[in-house]
């Protein structure tokens, strides 16, 4: 794995491209993801593999964990982020990462990339309270700060870009289809 431009691996990335024109099945993932319940409101959650076409994507050792919690207010002791901070740290991390991605892809290097992100929540709806406000998220906001010696319009093009492309601002912002399945044991 070699490191260019802006410490990213530019040759991974043209790799996978490279494979995924020539097979686009390849570009198939199915990630892998476990949550298992600690007490209280305390979760921990597993990120695993990926399933490609040809089995698993990705290695045997591959494991990152997270930890989530909810604030006192909504039942937990706030040891760790809420799930929905989470979902926003993957949002900024997924902005963060791909501006630099892009940007040594286009050539642009980077001194320094800031990605500040807010949301509005309406506990109401969380709650249960008012059937009219959503659970979620109904705004969410992010400034993107880049310093580069390049001009600001090769800069812009790099945030611009990963505006079009995020795969996690993709979720949030499109309809995606979940399904779920219920499984009981007795003790």
């Amino acid at each position: 794995m070699s490191e260019g431009l802006n410490d990213v691996n530019v040759d991974g990335i043209k790799e996978v491209d490279r494979k995924v024109r020539e097979n686009p099945a390849l570009g198939k993932r199915t990630v892998k993801v476990r949550a298992s319940w600690l007490r209280g409101t305390k979760t921990l959650v597993e990120i695993g593999e990926h399933q490609g076409v040809n089995g698993r994507a990705t290695p045997r050792t591959r494991k990152f964990i997270i930890t989530a919690d909810a604030p006192p207010g909504l039942g937990g002791v706030d040891a760790a982020p809420a799930a929905v901070e989470v979902a926003l740290g993957a949002l900024a991390a997924c902005l963060s990462s791909g501006i630099a991605a892009n940007a040594a892809l286009f050539d642009v290097p980077l001194d320094a990339l800031d990605v500040d992100l807010e949301a509005d929540i309406d506990l109401r709806g969380l709650l249960g309270r008012d059937k009219s406000v959503r659970n979620g998220f109904s705004d969410i906001r992010y400034t993107v700060t880049v310093r580069s010696p390049a001009g600001e319009e090769r800069v812009r093009r790099c945030k611009e870009t990963i505006d079009r492309k995020s795969p996690v601002l993709d979720v949030l912002t499109t309809p995606v289809r979940v399904s779920s399945t219920f499984v009981y044991q007795a003790r």
